[in-house]
């Protein structure tokens, strides 16, 4: 607003706050107006994101239904936990399976002969590790030739293939024992040496030597076991490609029993997606409650009342939901033939005991009635994107909307400058007016001194 010098001066009046009144008064309806409009705009808009949130969160949990992890859930149990423990993948088939552990995994052990202490010397030399085919070399020279100074040279070898060394201090003195660090026939460790003085012979092995100064005190083997009677042999004690999706692991050796492994399809967890499902669809339904609701007795109306696109994209999602799909089995083609209907409220419910009952007879064709090409989940996402996509109906009024709020914020912008020009002049005019009123006052003033120093008539006369 323009602000003024003095005001009211000649007349005495508030020029200032009669000016800013009747400013006021000429863009109070304008403003109310336009203010009304946006206030509606932005109702609009918000409830048309609450629509789209409550849309995508059931897209979601209906594409999960068709997902890899839950159309081939599978569950896996093993009857002694202790010995064989499974898991599944995507891949696995339904069935029963005897799994004998004849034994687990080793890795390679060397113990080198009894010397007097940690401390005592041992050669010089090269020294050359190797595990599963792969080598590393060992410096000993005069600094590092005890048993001690050895096992950490090896244990500290940047290049070291997998090979540990440790010392056991006994009562009739010091072993060094090598131990592979993996498992498997493939793992075999053998030690030889070379150069110095050849004292390091104390610390070689050699497989294929009839005898060797270290011992062999345990065999790298693999994991042996039968799986219905098969035999099968790992490196590890992990069998991940004996059974399709299966994996299972060796934890202890069973001494000639077996333990009895089952797949099943994995029921808990489609029924899970199934109620994530339910509970967001019905969340969705209570999100159009609140979006179209109407109070009679306070008589508002909520901001998307009477909607065209809110009855749209209810009905069709309904309408949806009641149909049969052709792929599916014949006696299972809907969502009620699995027990889950739509209630009087609008709402998804699941007959627990009749869903149950179909995933355990006809499991596949529950998992068809949503992954088919032409399933729930392809229709329903259909749908959805229609109104949610790039170029979907809730887009293109979102789009709409927001125009409609930019264009208000121009027009406040046009009435707040045709406000300052009003103000701008209402103020030069009755500052106009007041100087007027002044002089008009100054003229007064000057008029009434001068009559009042005119002679006064039947004044004295001269005798």
């Amino acid at each position: 607003m323009v602000g003024i010098i003095s005001s009211g001066i000649g007349s005495g009046l508030d020029i200032q706050g009669l000016v800013q009144q009747l400013v006021a008064a000429e863009g109070q309806a304008t403003s109310q107006r336009l203010l009304v409009r946006e206030t509606r705009f932005q109702g609009e808009l918000s409830a048309l994101g609450s629509l789209r949130a409550a849309l995508d969160e059931f897209k979601s949990a209906a594409e999960r239904l068709s997902e890899a992890e839950i159309t081939a859930a599978r569950a896996a149990t093993s009857s002694d936990e202790d010995s064989v423990r499974v898991t599944t993948d995507t891949d696995a088939v339904p069935g029963e399976y005897e799994i004998e552990i004849v034994r687990r995994a080793t890795s390679a052990r060397l113990t080198s002969g009894i010397f007097v202490s940690q401390s005592a010397a041992v050669g010089t030399g090269t020294l050359t590790l190797t595990a599963g085919g792969e080598s590393c070399s060992i410096e000993v020279d005069g600094e590092n030739n005890t048993l001690a100074a050895i096992r950490d040279a090896i244990n500290n070898a940047e290049d070291n293939t997998g090979i540990e060394a440790s010392i056991i201090n006994a009562a009739s003195g010091s072993v060094i024992v090598f131990s592979g660090s993996e498992t498997g026939s493939d793992a075999a460790v053998s030690i030889s040496q070379s150069g110095g003085d050849g004292g390091l012979a104390a610390l070689t092995f050699d497989p294929a030597a009839g005898s060797n100064p270290l011992t062999l005190s345990q065999e790298a083997l693999d994991a042996q076991a039968r799986v219905n009677t098969l035999d099968v042999f790992s490196a590890t004690n992990t069998f991940d490609s004996v059974i399709d999706g299966v994996t299972f692991t060796a934890r202890a050796a069973t001494e000639g029993e077996t333990v009895r492994v089952s797949v099943t399809n994995d029921t808990a967890a489609v029924k899970g997606a199934l109620s994530t499902f339910t509970v967001a669809y019905n969340s969705f339904v209570d999100t159009v409650n609140q979006l179209a609701a109407f109070n009679p007795e306070t008589n508002e109306a909520g901001p998307l009342q009477g909607d065209a696109t809110l009855r749209s994209v209810t009905n069709l999602l309904r309408t949806e939901l009641s149909e049969n799909t052709a792929s599916a089995a014949a006696s299972l083609d809907t969502l009620t033939a699995i027990g889950i209907s739509l209630d009087e409220n609008g709402k998804l419910n699941i007959d627990d005991a009749r869903l149950d009952t179909i995933l355990a007879d006809n499991f596949r064709a529950v998992q068809n009635l949503f992954s088919a090409d032409d399933g729930y989940v392809s229709r329903l996402t259909g749908v959805i994107d229609s109104f949610t996509g790039s170029d979907g109906v809730l887009e293109t009024r979102t789009d709409g909307i927001q125009s409609s709020i930019d264009g208000i914020a121009l027009q406040n912008e046009a009435l707040n400058q045709r406000l300052v020009n009003l103000e701008a002049r209402l103020l030069r005019q009755f500052n106009g007016l007041d100087s007027l009123l002044a002089q008009l006052n100054s003229t007064s003033n000057f008029l009434a001194a001068q009559l009042s120093n005119l002679p006064t008539p039947g004044g004295n006369t001269a005798s």
